[in-house]
């Protein structure tokens, strides 16, 4: 018989055959085998559903019984069953009113992360109260707050999967947390009051340059306040994650809060060797970079990024030009609409452009040539000059950090012209003649300025091989003769 059958059953003849099956249900619940848990939890549910309009005595007396079985089977819960009571639960609570179940309900608020029986009965515990809870949605905010309260102490958790849990359980508790035009705020718990708090637990990690995860082992017992904010922060991860497609609004200022730890963890580069730390601060920060900002959030979006920019860890910087490309395209027309905010942007770029570290210079030149070719701004003469007077830059004799100085500038006014080539990898726009000759007289300088400049003609010769014929006719003969020298000989090629 499936859940709707025994729904039936005890909706037209009340508790009729309880006496008769009860015997049945206590040999199912101690049996930890799959197809016991199944059979007990579609009996359950349609119990549960069945005795929707049972007097309250009747209702009453069956709680008593049926408490003492539930816990029973959850003591008993396996891999294979824990998805079985998370469907029960929540077929059960489905479309009721919380006050005709607030014995089920109470029976799972009592301690599910207990630590008895391991992680996975935590987890499945979770699993099994969060499918109650969230198909209730708005109506036991009162609940959540207990729930937020007992969760917020036990944040720190070591185990993976509890960790995953926890997060997709604070999603669900902050979810109804939505701020409408003129309407009063909603009585469930708030994001941007758990953010504070987090914040006030994560500061041994917010005053240093980089943050590292030095918590490896499933089993340690650390309870200095580094190891505490780590564990924190790892669970705080989970959540971004498992909020970002399912709340119903992004809560952009109380993400931006979080965005610089998160910019001081991400890598730059994904390997074997990265953890799962890193591996989520970068899922974190592509997902949060993907939300729909509105006009007025802009403005704190970009603060937050030049915050960032200043930031002594190259990595961070280099982390918000990923984040800027990612923002701009998902916002493109937001942005558009606002050129403060558009020339915000190109300051912000142009000021990584000249960064003294090569890998945050190269992205910029791929931020900034991508910029372009969107027509994000245009390639004015004002923009042009600037970076032909940063490729001027004289180069002394003599080594030193003036010397390191003056290369970095004429680099990136080099990286800056090669971003204004790569902008137009289909035609040949009117300044593009003058500034291909203008590279070629890098072609003898000291690296990386001489790398960038072979790259850059490599890509030009590839993306315009097939209609050179059409566009050489874009060059005046001189320059046609220093180009397909250029293009021809191998010797200028990386």
């Amino acid at each position: 018989m499936l859940m709707f059958d025994w729904q039936g059953l005890f909706r037209n003849y009340g508790n009729a055959f309880l006496p008769v099956l009860w015997p049945h249900l206590e040999q199912l619940a101690s049996n930890p085998h799959e197809s016991s848990q199944r059979c007990l939890c579609e009996i359950t549910a349609g119990l549960i559903r069945g005795s929707k309009h049972w007097s309250f005595s009747k209702v009453d007396r069956l709680w008593q019984l049926l408490c003492p079985l539930i816990r029973t089977a959850l003591n008993n819960i396996t891999v294979e069953t824990y998805t079985d009571w998370g469907t029960c639960i929540a077929t059960a609570c489905e479309g009721r009113d919380p006050r005709k179940l607030h014995w089920l309900f109470e029976l799972l608020m009592e301690s599910p992360l207990s630590g008895e029986g391991g992680s996975f009965r935590d987890a499945s515990l979770l699993y099994v109260l969060q499918g109650g809870l969230a198909q209730q949605q708005w109506r036991v905010s009162e609940l959540l707050h207990r729930l937020l309260a007992y969760l917020e102490p036990k944040l720190t958790q070591v185990y993976k999967n509890v960790r995953e849990r926890i997060g997709s359980v604070l999603t669900y508790i902050f979810m109804i947390d939505v701020a409408l035009p003129h309407t009063r705020p909603t009585s469930s718990p708030h994001v941007a009051e758990f953010v504070t708090r987090v914040l006030e637990r994560l500061k041994p990690l917010t005053s240093e340059p980089e943050i590292h995860n030095h918590v490896h082992e499933e089993n340690t017992q650390e309870t200095d306040e580094r190891t505490q904010a780590v564990k924190l922060l790892k669970t705080v991860l989970k959540w971004l994650m498992a909020s970002a497609g399912r709340t119903f609004t992004t809560p952009v200022q109380q993400q931006l809060q979080l965005l610089p730890v998160l910019f001081k963890i991400a890598p730059v580069e994904i390997d074997e060797s990265y953890d799962e730390m890193k591996q989520d601060a970068r899922t974190c920060l592509s997902l949060m970079s993907q939300g729909l900002l509105y006009p007025e959030h802009i403005p704190l979006v970009l603060a937050a990024l030049e915050e960032m920019a200043a930031s002594r860890s190259w990595h961070a910087r280099f982390s918000v030009l990923t984040y800027l490309q990612i923002t701009v395209f998902y916002n493109l027309f937001t942005l558009l609409s606002l050129p403060a905010e558009v020339l915000r942007i190109r300051k912000l770029v142009m000021q990584l452009l000249l960064d003294e570290q090569l890998e945050v210079r190269d992205m910029a030149c791929t931020t900034l040539s991508g910029l372009l070719q969107c027509q994000f701004f245009p390639l004015d003469s004002c923009l042009q000059t600037q970076l032909q007077t940063l490729s001027q830059t004289s180069l002394p004799k003599a080594r030193g950090e003036l010397a390191s100085m003056d290369l970095v500038r004429r680099h990136a006014g080099v990286l800056g012209l090669s971003a204004c080539i790569l902008s137009s990898p289909y035609d040949v726009p009117q300044w593009m003649p003058q500034i291909l000759m203008e590279l070629s007289d890098h072609l003898n300088d000291p690296q990386p300025i001489e790398m960038t400049v072979k790259k850059t003609l490599s890509e030009f010769r590839r993306t315009h091989h097939d209609n050179w014929q059409e566009h050489r006719q874009c060059f005046t003969d001189d320059q046609l003769l220093v180009l397909t020298n250029l293009l021809v000989s191998p010797c200028y090629y990386a």
